[in-house]
């Protein structure tokens, strides 16, 4: 197939040009400044803000990953022209709320409201394919492109995405685990012990998006991993690791006394969200009926160790400290 990734050079992008390179496709990768192309593949510098040339019957189907806001679907469409297929990652966070565990793909979306739309359009160019530019408008404006999708393609594939981890990771929230484990010593982890966590390897979505593309299967999937307890994610991580590491599992109540946040100090984990408490327990019933397919969580731990330990120098944007893992043994 004539592929063409928007958005290839990113996290996912760039997992998904090499992919669809590796399947023998003609893939060509719609790049701002054209570096970081996966081999193989012909790079067309572009900016989807701007006017776009005419590529009107240069592509078969269109892998689209970075989508924030419906303008962004429009200009696309208007310049590519009628393809077999378009698949858009768009989020879980594009539903109204996701207060229950095991929600699929019926559940309600948001609606992008005037506000929404005027935050979209106050975005800087450079932060245009900055996810966290869009603030709380997010997931409505994604919910939003999802309409515009469906305008273009009448089997467009929807992708509400959630947590990709693994090797190249800049969100740094599954690398933090990784690497305070690898680290050693005693660690505070959050009870109850049943919280899940749900995450999918960025070289699994990727394939399943190209899969998509390949088949022309259209419809809206939830496309992250199974549910797992978090203490099973990170006993996974420190039965691979050789550090001599301790989780020591201690009351939610400690952590917020230390003021930790959810989130952001403590990756992975949420905070008191009730609309949110399913967030990290979707179903993926309907994307595995479709193909989906994930690796071992052993794999894509071992690879991130291996990744992670050739930039152990460089912060880590997320994660607790030193003093507030400190704080958080003190709290009891």
């Amino acid at each position: 197939m004539r592929i063409l990734v928007v958005g290839g050079t990113g996290f996912l992008g760039g997992a998904v040009a090499r992919h669809a390179v590796a399947e023998g496709h003609q893939v060509t990768v719609m790049s701002r400044s054209g570096a970081g192309v996966a081999p193989g593949a012909s790079t067309l510098i572009a900016d989807r803000d701007t006017a776009l040339a005419d590529l009107g019957g240069r592509f078969d189907g269109v892998i689209d990953t970075c989508a924030y806001a419906p303008d962004m679907v429009d200009r696309l469409s208007q310049a590519v022209g009628e393809v077999s297929t378009y698949v858009m990652v768009s989020s879980i966070s594009a539903y109204a709320a996701l207060p229950e565990h095991g929600m699929d793909e019926t559940a309600p979306i948001a609606k992008a409201t005037a506000a929404d739309l005027a935050t979209a359009a106050s975005v800087a160019p450079a932060d245009r394919c900055n996810a966290t530019a869009y603030g709380a408008a997010y997931g409505p404006l994604k919910a939003a492109c999802e309409q515009r999708a469906g305008r273009w393609c009448q089997d467009a594939a929807l992708i509400r995405l959630g947590l990709i981890v693994g090797p190249e990771d800049y969100t740094d929230r599954f690398t933090w685990w990784c690497r305070r484990i690898d680290q050693g010593g005693v660690i505070p982890v959050p009870l109850p012990e049943d919280r899940t966590v749900q995450i999918i390897d960025v070289r699994d979505a990727a394939a399943f998006l190209v899969h998509l593309a390949e088949t022309g299967t259209g419809g809206t999937f939830n496309v992250t991993g199974r549910p797992m307890r978090l203490h099973q994610m990170l006993t996974s991580i420190a039965d691979i690791s050789p550090a001599a590491t301790v989780l020591q599992p201690l009351p939610y109540s400690a952590f917020a006394a230390a003021e930790v946040a959810p989130w952001t100090d403590l990756p992975l984990v949420l905070g008191d969200w009730p609309d949110l408490a399913g967030m990290l327990s979707v179903s993926t019933d309907r994307a595995v009926a479709a193909g989906l397919q994930t690796r071992p969580l052993a794999e894509t731990i071992a690879d991130t160790l291996d990744w992670d330990r050739q930039q152990r120098d460089t912060p880590l944007a997320v994660g607790m400290t030193a003093a507030q893992e400190q704080a958080v043994k003190d709290a009891i």
